[in-house]
């Protein structure tokens, strides 16, 4: 059995009204992208162990409290049925002070997927991340897992 990490924001999760970013700020805009439910149900049926692993930036930069993107990876993590999630609220350029550092767990720093596999007890070669970003890809390499794109995972048509 394996371990699959997932980023969050444009790999399991959209804002329900879009928006540049299509990032929810709130657990009442955050829905599924298609196929998510039905592919990780299918993975859980098959035992293995999901989790997810997110920067949320916006805490560095006051849009949402920690405990407002806290909620929001929980609601993600119980839409998908994962055993457990990691976050990372610092952004070196955040505006706020408390959160406006250099952190090793922000991707594309492999620390909240090597928390995971720790926590979870996952070897690199039993753990694939699925991300939508070059970052996330950055970390699975750091990290020293397989790293599969969001849209081939979950087979999303590319729009033309």
């Amino acid at each position: 059995m394996s371990l699959y990490i997932f980023d969050k924001d444009g790999t399991l999760v959209t804002k329900k009204s879009g928006g540049d970013p299509p990032i929810p700020n709130s657990v009442e805009e955050q829905v599924p992208l298609p196929g998510v439910t039905e592919k990780c149900r299918e993975l859980k049926e098959a035992g293995h162990t999901l989790a997810i692993a997110s920067n949320q930036g916006g805490v560095a930069f006051g849009y949402l409290k920690d405990r407002e993107a806290g909620a929001l990876m929980q609601h993600a993590a119980d839409l998908i049925g994962a055993e457990g999630w990691s976050m990372c609220v610092h952004h070196p350029k955040g505006t706020v002070a408390a959160y406006a550092i250099e952190c090793p767990r922000r991707k594309p720093a492999p620390g909240m997927l090597l928390d995971l596999m720790r926590r979870l007890r996952f070897m690199p070669a039993n753990t694939i991340y699925v991300g939508d970003m070059e970052s996330d890809r950055q970390a699975a390499e750091a990290a020293g897992v397989q790293f599969v794109w969001a849209a081939d995972f979950f087979g999303w048509e590319e729009e033309a």
